[in-house]
């Protein structure tokens, strides 16, 4: 299939692909690694009539260490770049290991890690995770810059806090807290898919979080407020009460498979100490 046509441009500044998208608003589209817009472009369900296409702006790349430890990461870092570990990790190794997981090679060469953000897709490890640590996401627009918490970005099934005229920068991610270990676990089909379920643990000596991503069930990261398996259990069945389908079985395994995910993501974290 074959997308239907529209004006390529191509801005080397932030400033530039901002004044873009102020001009052009609904109708153009940001273009970064192409791993998610493009297909959308081949099937006609995305119709812009202006793709702006980020990859030569040079700003949007790298990374640079944050007072604390932290790191402010080029909205245009690959997700390889993440798995060859050419940038530094913030989280002491969870960005690295999650990255080695997301696709396939011929992907991670080519997608971002703001291009996976703002794409909203329940599915995508980067939204989970950037909310788990409690990153901040920056936009920029005609209209200046901002901040939003990697928590409320995502609103819905594809769907996220970025205004049409906003462009995402950069993503900054804080360091773990001493003490803290991380735990990771994606369920997929085969490796390369997209996830069925995700889940990133945070377990310090005397507590933790679990954020799970349920792709299709649910589309927001959400918080599971224990470390105990029975009470994760119980509340991934509490976040999807809503769940309903023609075979009960299927609806008790979706359950059943999401408060797995949790639990192994904990004893990944566990294995750390």
């Amino acid at each position: 299939m074959k997308p239907a046509l529209f004006d390529h441009l191509r801005p080397t500044t932030v400033d530039e692909a901002v004044a873009l998208l102020a001009e052009h608003g609904d109708d153009g589209k940001v273009l970064s690694g192409g791993q998610s817009l493009v297909p959308l472009l081949n099937m006609r369900l995305a119709l812009p009539t202006v793709v702006i296409d980020v990859s030569r702006v040079a700003e949007l790349r790298g990374a640079t260490e944050l007072p604390g430890g932290g790191v402010r990461y080029g909205a245009g870092t690959t997700h390889a770049a993440f798995e060859d570990r050419l940038v530094p990790d913030a989280t002491g190794g969870l960005l690295h290991h999650v990255a080695a997981g997301i696709g396939y090679r011929a992907i991670r060469n080519r997608g971002t890690l703001g291009g996976s953000l703002a794409h909203a897709d329940a599915s995508a490890e980067w939204p989970v995770v950037m909310a788990a640590v409690g990153a901040d996401v920056v936009v920029r627009s005609a209209r200046g810059e901002r901040r939003i918490a990697a928590r409320d970005l995502v609103q819905g099934f594809f769907t996220s806090a970025v205004e049409p005229d906003e462009l995402l920068v950069a993503v900054e991610v804080p360091a773990l807290p001493d003490g803290v270990r991380w735990g990771f676990h994606k369920h997929a089909r085969k490796p390369g898919e997209f996830a069925e379920s995700l889940a990133v643990a945070l377990v310090g000596d005397s507590s933790g979080d679990v954020w799970l991503g349920a792709a299709r069930e649910i589309p927001v990261p959400v918080a599971l407020p224990s470390l105990d398996r029975d009470a994760i259990q119980a509340a991934v069945a509490d976040a999807l009460a809503d769940l309903t389908g023609e075979d009960e079985g299927e609806v008790r395994y979706r359950r059943h498979l999401h408060g797995v995910s949790a639990w192994r993501a904990v004893n990944h974290a566990k294995e750390h100490a």
